[in-house]
């Protein structure tokens, strides 16, 4: 047999068992955290180079039915849904229907004086100023609407200024689901179509998503996720929320994990949205004082996107959570071309978490630090020659002859030497050799991003 036939041969197997050993890890790490944190059902996707390498459904859909999760049960994603419809808004860029500068006083009439400078960008950015209809930024106040009856949008436009800004448009960043309610409404009166129907033309039907509809309380939607609540030590059913919150266009998407792989995919294929579209989205943004527009803990905001960094890595993210029971998130390593989608439909779950520990069972780069064990090291003393090595160096002496080898000893040797007070501090040398590598089966909770949508209901 040809010999690099068999090269190649032997690499497809290693290649095959290295994917079997880690599908076969992220299943096992799935259902222990599933166990742990009480959660009935996972949806979980994994796409490495525009690709799909895991899809998989884990637990139940339906806890009193007892019917199990497959790779078509629909689960709420709640705030996730914002970046979907960013990425709408962006389509209507591209179509030349609206700016992102545009004043939204060109969409709603009636609007008082400190609403006109209000833009499209700052409502995709939450810059505006317009106070949340949820409590997802507890330093401002909400708008006091009932959660659970239905509002016409005038009525629900209305309840926003009659309550007032927070700060005046542009001045600071606050998150609140409302701009994005709005966003759906602006669509609606460019389209002339419903949000929901938009949408599925122009995003999910090309993209293939088969299995991704919009929260009707009233349809019937075959394979919809029931959601749940861990709550006094027993699981229940999630809480309600009438059809003005559930189907707005900043929580009203279910979907798979796949299908949502399939649009994080889409969105970089430039075969619906163009380049510059998707940097736009994924450009931080900034307030009237030219300052970043970021979160309390430090992220920045793009247009329907947190823009974060993990182990020094971009990346691109957004979570949701629901009071109706669902709490899932996503992220994207554009740099480690890797794409991580994970649904769940218990509220209480923490499924930042367990994406992290996903994406660092496929790329050993982005293991989270909270995985991460020390340990010494078996080459105790390969590693002192190196930190002598490097003492040297920055110390300034000239005596590396019996540390390197003689061809690196003379280009070193070229090398201006530090000076002195660059010298490593004392006792670095003595200092016991470790590496960190993953261990842990169980992550700890990691805080991302602002509250879960519907806790003050509860």
């Amino acid at each position: 047999m040809n010999r690099s036939v068999v090269v190649l041969a032997g690499l497809f197997l290693s290649m095959v068992r290295f994917v079997r050993h880690t599908d076969d890890a992220v299943d096992r790490y799935i259902i222990a955290e599933m166990a742990a944190q009480h959660i009935p059902g996972v949806s979980l996707c994994v796409a490495r180079d525009d690709r799909i390498v895991k899809t998989r459904s884990y637990g139940l859909a339906n806890v009193e039915m007892n019917v199990p999760a497959g790779p078509k049960s629909e689960f709420a994603i709640a705030s996730m849904t914002k970046s979907i419809t960013a990425s709408a808004i962006m389509l209507l860029v591209q179509d030349g229907k609206l700016t992102l500068d545009d004043p939204i006083t060109k969409y709603f009439d009636g609007l008082p004086e400190t609403w006109k400078p209000i833009t499209v960008r700052q409502l995709l950015t939450h810059t505006s100023g317009i106070k949340d209809h949820y409590h997802d930024f507890p330093i401002y106040p909400t708008v006091e609407l009932n959660r659970r009856l239905e509002y016409a949008d005038s009525e629900y436009v209305k309840a926003h200024v009659d309550a007032g800004l927070n700060f005046m448009p542009g001045e600071h960043w606050a998150y609140s689901g409302s701009n994005y309610a709005l966003l759906g409404m602006i669509i609606t009166k460019v389209t002339g179509r419903p949000y929901a129907e938009f949408i599925t033309q122009r995003i999910f039907a090309p993209l293939g998503m088969s299995d991704t509809h919009f929260i009707d309380l009233a349809k019937i939607i075959p394979n919809r996720v029931a959601g749940y609540w861990w709550k006094d030590g027993t699981l229940k059913n999630g809480g309600f929320t009438g059809q003005t919150f559930s189907g707005a266009a900043d929580v009203s998407v279910i979907t798979t994990a796949g299908d949502l792989c399939k649009w994080s995919i889409g969105l970089t294929s430039a075969k619906i949205w163009n380049k510059s579209s998707v940097s736009e989205m994924w450009t931080p943004a900034r307030l009237r004082s030219g300052e970043v527009a970021s979160t309390v803990l430090g992220q920045s905001y793009g247009l329907g996107w947190f823009i974060t960094r993990h182990n020094g890595y971009s990346m691109i993210t957004h979570n949701g959570s629901f009071v109706t029971g669902f709490t899932s998130a996503m992220a994207s390593f554009p740099e480690r071309k890797l794409i991580v989608v994970l649904l769940t439909n218990q509220w209480d779950a923490d499924p930042v978490a367990m994406m992290f520990g996903v994406a660092g069972m496929y790329d050993a780069e982005l293991i989270p630090a909270n995985r991460m064990t020390v340990r010494a090291d078996t080459r105790p003393d390969f590693v002192d020659r190196v930190k002598l090595l490097l003492s040297a160096l920055f110390g300034g002496s000239a005596d590396v002859a019996s540390i390197v080898t003689p061809g690196f000893g003379r280009y070193i040797a070229t090398i201006p030497r530090a000076p002195a007070s660059m010298a490593p501090p004392p006792g670095w040398n003595s200092t016991p050799s470790r590496i960190a590598f993953s261990t842990s089966s169980r992550v700890a909770p990691v805080a991302m991003q602002p509250g879960k949508s519907g806790r003050k209901a509860e």
